[in-house]
């Protein structure tokens, strides 16, 4: 009985490692789109200029939505952090 038992527990192990998939990083790739889908124009410049655009007179009650824009080109265009990311690989 022992016999089946420790047969049992045996191959229960094996499947349930056998089964378990590593984890693929996906970070390159995620920010890599990321830059491509939502920095507009290609660049910092160029997004900022979208935003410069969008809101050429800045008042109290468009401010926000300004200032939103430039922190989404600030984070999404930052071109440096996706090379470092690359080269860390």
């Amino acid at each position: 009985m022992k016999r089946w038992l420790s047969l049992f527990v045996l191959s229960f192990s094996l499947l349930f490692l056998a089964s378990c998939q590593k984890r693929q990083d996906k970070t390159v790739e995620n920010n890599l789109l990321t830059y491509l889908l939502t920095c507009t124009g290609g660049s910092l410049q160029a997004c900022q200029s979208t935003c410069a655009a969008q809101y050429p007179n800045v008042t109290g009650e468009n401010f926000p939505a300004m200032d939103a824009c430039n922190t989404t080109c600030t984070n999404n265009c930052s071109l440096s952090s996706v090379l470092l990311l690359i080269t860390n690989r």
